[in-house]
């Protein structure tokens, strides 16, 4: 099974049509992101990445009006190609629902709203760890969370279903899909030195034990090693010939991007080993 099916059988379980418009509705902190992280990361629309995408702070209020450009343009572009999106965003003023409503109704597609009825208390509690851009007053999260509509009142307004997000399994929805995807052989690289990095790193064998970081005609080559210690897996980043004359190339071990650094940088983080004269034993097996 694909993840992609994975989700398909979810959201038939639920009896939630598909494609669809998802559409959260709740204060802020009551877990509206978390309810769209349940579903696959190309479904996924929110004002704040928007504005992060405008401006770098999802929280920067005066970006909103050319991130809402950005927003309807990606979510008329993914109705008019009938392709599934979740809008995570806390919908609950009329107007704002209304108008995702009729984007979605003059595609002829159905629209859900999924309402994140979490307590206020919690909605209040979930701020204090937020940057302090991220973190909404707490009069405003009291004033939406009044807001929250019934589900009477969404039915009228023209959604298609309304569900509670607590009586949907969306962790095993998001459970299986992880569980069908493929591994991802990148997982090691962004683990050790970061996203960024992962993003400039392209593996060069096929057991994904070695590669490079290439930017413009300069590279760095690294490879994963367990110094014949299984339980030391660890990434080494390659040096210059072994001065010895023994045809070997010198490695170093790298824990993270700062000893990455350190190495393009003509430096020897640590204690450097020749992989012919001091005998390492490398591993071809990923970890």
């Amino acid at each position: 099974m694909s993840p992609h099916t994975a989700t398909t059988a979810a959201l038939a379980r639920h009896r939630l049509p598909q494609p669809g418009l998802y559409v959260t509705v709740g204060a802020a902190g009551s877990g509206k992101s978390s309810i769209a992280a349940a579903f696959p990361r190309a479904w996924r629309l929110s004002l704040d990445d928007c504005r992060e995408r405008v401006c770098g702070d999802a929280g920067d209020q005066s970006s909103t009006p050319d991130a809402l450009r950005i927003f309807d343009a990606i979510l008329n572009g993914r109705l008019a190609r009938r392709l599934p999106t979740i809008v995570d965003n806390t919908n609950v003023h009329t107007t704002h629902r209304i108008s995702l409503i009729d984007r979605a109704h003059a595609h002829k597609f159905p629209i859900v709203a999924i309402v994140a009825r979490t307590p206020l208390a919690q909605c209040l509690a979930r701020q204090a760890p937020r940057p302090a851009s991220r973190q909404v007053p707490a009069d405003v999260i009291t004033r939406q969370h009044q807001d929250t509509p019934s589900r009477e009142t969404l039915l009228s307004e023209g959604f298609d279903q309304v569900r509670d997000a607590d009586q949907l399994d969306l962790l095993r929805m998001a459970l299986e899909r992880a569980a069908t995807a493929a591994p991802d052989p990148y997982d090691t690289v962004r683990a050790t030195f970061g996203s960024e990095l992962a993003d400039l790193f392209t593996f060069t064998t096929a057991d994904h034990s070695a590669g490079v970081l290439a930017v413009a005609g300069r590279e760095l080559v690294i490879r994963r090693s367990d110094d014949g210690d299984p339980f030391d897996h660890h990434w080494q980043a390659r040096l210059d010939m072994c001065p010895d004359g023994c045809g070997g190339t010198r490695w170093v071990k790298v824990n993270d991007p700062t000893d990455l650094l350190d190495v393009h940088q003509g430096g020897e983080p640590d204690e450097a080993v020749c992989d012919l004269c001091d005998a390492v034993v490398m591993t071809g097996s990923p970890w």
